[in-house]
């Protein structure tokens, strides 16, 4: 996640972190929450992105900011952990999610929002499986030329 946040940092207007979340907590969400909301007080787009358990967080925050009736332009799911729940909520735009069966570990295919219909959902998510590890995806140069892509697009527009 390292490299992509080091590319998405290089399109104008973007300021892109890592947050290491280590290996199963979840107690930062509350505290990236707060900077998504600070951050759209500040007139800034929503994108969120996280592989693994960073990608479940990513789906946790969405879902808090579904609270606080804001929109979350964009989220790039790469491989969640499948033992989660993965519906995203309504809040989010766009919504990218490249998956893997090669392993294990991962799997995860995000789903819509409970009573969402098909044709909204597949308007708004690009689910992508790849034939890749689950230690690899993340790095994948494609997987990262599809989410740079897609923020670069939310610039343009905003």
């Amino acid at each position: 996640m390292v490299k992509l946040t080091s590319r998405l940092n290089e399109i104008p207007g973007v300021s892109a972190t890592t947050d290491d979340h280590g290996i199963f907590g979840f107690e930062y969400v509350v505290n990236l929450t707060k900077a998504c909301i600070a951050a759209r007080k500040t007139g800034r787009l929503i994108a969120l992105t996280g592989h693994s358990f960073g990608a479940n967080a990513a789906i946790m925050i969405a879902g808090r900011l579904t609270e606080q009736d804001i929109v979350v332009d964009y989220l790039a799911a790469i491989d969640p952990a499948a033992q989660s729940a993965l519906s995203v909520p309504l809040n989010v735009k766009r919504i990218y999610n490249p998956y893997q069966k090669v392993d294990p570990v991962g799997r995860g295919i995000v789903k819509p929002a409970n009573g969402e219909s098909k044709a909204h959902w597949n308007a708004r998510a690009i689910i992508e499986r790849r034939d890749q590890l689950h230690v690899r995806i993340d790095d994948d140069a494609s997987v990262h030329r599809n989410i740079v892509a897609a923020i670069q697009a939310l610039t343009v527009t905003a």
